[in-house]
């Protein structure tokens, strides 16, 4: 499967160099396991090479990385030790060929495979000193008989990305807790030490905090902080001069802090920094329990080296959560300007329909306006010379009324048609508010509402006064006539905090609106009552908007309707 032509070798070489350099440069642990498939499907000329590792805690092997940019293949997956071909792998620590994946039983993602177009494949465990880290697998897309030396091969890459990657200090996860906990395990386990601590800087509050000790009970390195003054600690003075020190006896060495040796009871100590590109994060202070231990010379050399990717390590983890929570902010904020959009298109949709309908409510209004002028000059010609209390004068009436009503309407259409621009003054909102409340309370008291105010002090703020109070009985009303059996109507004007805006809620607890009828409302001509016109709301939004101010509609939590009006104001200088 490897190229013909090409030096197998030498291709296998620069895939190791490649690999090793990766780790070296400080990658994060998706970029090097993305690296370690890039290179070896290349030199393996697979189509699809992917990486799995084993989770320690749940010994489940996890798909980590794959070169294939198939959305089906991406998807997470996990597979038990001794399950399909990749757990069966892992658990015996051989490799295997198949080659067929549709008729090996062991495979278990047959119809995967048919998609893909997946035949032969190569299965090679990762391990290091005979312990499987993962698997490594390599596709290709027709019939292929992988020879020894390519098993060979692949094994000896295979082998080598596990040992860059547990020399990396990220094998298992990017999670800054895991990552200290990892570093002070290492310490005690691989070197020796009986306690280990790790302090971190914390800029802003100019101190070393104590964030993880093993072989130490947790709760006594709760709130461990220390200053980074270097007179305050051997730790502090480590980072300051980022050299180790080594303290053969704590309980007579001024340099360490006082109460650190007397919580901890130190004998032999070492300290070392934590340095990336000189950078100091913190340091590790390890030590022995019982006293006289002596810190050889390879102790020492072996805490530096481990410090050294420690360091890297710890950056590593930061920069990966500095990452995700930069990342997470950009989703959303791409969400709200989706949002934003999405209604700035629907106002704009909603404007052009306003233009062409008035238009054409205009024309209409005018020819509808002429004959009925004629009629009702008629009807009153009629009504005077017909004797009183005859039924046609009643009938005739009735018509005048029905024409009133009709002229009403009319009016509705024309004021659509042709806005009169908001002659723009100081007023206050919240006097409008109970004026036009004052006009409706027989209604109210009728229908038995009950009104639950909530007003701030508000400043005054440019707005036409006729035509803000127009919008406001358009609302209460809506809201009116959504409780004829009675309810609660709740009125609230605040300014919220930091804001430039007045916000007015009016809120029901009538019957509410239906969710596929929410972004119709203020279209033109829809209504969701009776015999209703459905200009009302498209009206009010065409003033809020000459207003620069924004009107919105949801349903309320509990029950009914909440409708609020956004108006900006200008701050006092």
């Amino acid at each position: 499967m490897i190229k013909k032509g090409k030096n197998p070798k030498s291709k296998e070489i620069n895939a190791l160099l490649e690999i090793s350099k990766a780790i070296a440069s400080g990658l994060y642990l998706e970029d090097v396991l993305r690296l370690i498939v890039t290179v070896t499907a290349n030199l393996m000329d697979s189509k699809i090479c992917s990486l799995w590792m084993l989770d320690s805690k749940d010994q489940k092997l996890k798909l980590k990385a794959t070169q294939s940019i198939s959305e089906e293949y991406l998807k997470e997956r996990s597979l038990a030790m001794g399950e399909g071909v990749v757990g069966h792998v892992a658990l015996r620590n051989q490799p295997m060929a198949i080659l067929n994946v549709l008729k090996d039983p062991l495979y278990k993602e047959k119809e995967l495979a048919k998609k893909e177009g997946l035949v032969s494949m190569l299965s090679v465990p990762m391990c290091i000193k005979d312990r499987v880290i993962g698997v490594i697998n390599c596709y290709t897309s027709y019939p292929h008989s992988f020879s020894k030396s390519e098993e060979e091969t692949l094994s000896t890459v295979a082998n080598q990305a596990a040992i860059c990657i547990e020399n990396s200090g990220l094998m298992e996860t990017l999670d800054i807790d895991e990552i200290l906990r990892l570093v002070l395990e290492g310490l005690t386990k691989n070197i020796g030490f009986d306690r280990a601590r790790l302090y971190l800087i914390n800029e802003k509050r100019n101190l070393l905090e104590c964030k993880m000790a093993v072989g130490i009970d947790e709760e006594r390195i709760k709130g461990i902080a220390l200053r980074l003054d270097p007179e305050d600690s051997v730790v502090a003075q480590s980072i300051s001069k980022k050299q180790p020190f080594v303290i053969p006896d704590a309980s007579k060495d001024p340099r360490v802090n006082l109460m650190i040796k007397e919580k901890f009871n130190l004998h032999s100590l070492v300290v070392i920094p934590l340095l990336v590109k000189e950078k100091a994060l913190g340091a590790i202070a390890a030590d022995f329990i019982a006293p006289n231990q002596n810190i050889t010379k390879e102790a020492l050399e072996s805490m530096m080296a481990f410090a050294q990717q420690a360091g890297l390590a710890i950056h590593n983890a930061f920069m990966y959560q500095e990452l995700k929570t930069f990342s997470q902010q950009m989703e959303e904020k791409i969400q709200k300007t989706t949002a934003d959009l999405s209604k700035t298109e629907a106002q704009l949709i909603r404007s052009e329909k306003l233009a062409a309908l008035g238009q054409l409510a205009a024309g209409i209004a005018h020819e509808i306006r002429n004959p009925l002028t004629s009629i009702n000059i008629l009807i009153h010609s009629l009504a005077s010379n017909l004797p009183s209390g005859t039924s046609h004068k009643e009938d005739l009436k009735v018509i005048e009324e029905e024409i009133h009503r009709i002229n009403e309407i009319v009016d509705q259409f024309l004021r659509f048609a042709k806005p009169v621009p908001p002659l723009l003054q100081k007023a206050e909102l919240i006097p409008i508010v109970e004026e036009t409340l004052q006009l409706l309370r027989p209604q109210i008291e009728k229908q038995e509402i009950g009104i639950q105010k909530e007003f701030q002090p508000l400043p005054p703020i440019l707005m036409d006064r006729e035509q803000m109070k127009q919008v406001i009985l358009n609302l209460l009303l809506n809201a009116v006539q959504a409780m004829p059996k009675g309810g609660h109507l709740s009125l609230r004007g605040v300014i919220p905090e930091g804001d430039r805006w007045i916000k007015l809620s009016i809120q029901d607890s009538g019957i509410g609106i239906p969710n596929e009828d929410m972004g119709k409302l203020f279209d033109p001509f829809f209504s969701t009552k009776e015999g209703g016109v459905g200009l009302g709301l498209s009206i009010a939004h065409r003033i809020i908007d000459q207003h620069r101010g924004k009107i919105e509609v949801e349903n309320a939590p509990a029950k009914g309707t909440l409708f609020t009006v956004w108006l900006p104001f200008q701050k006092e200088q």
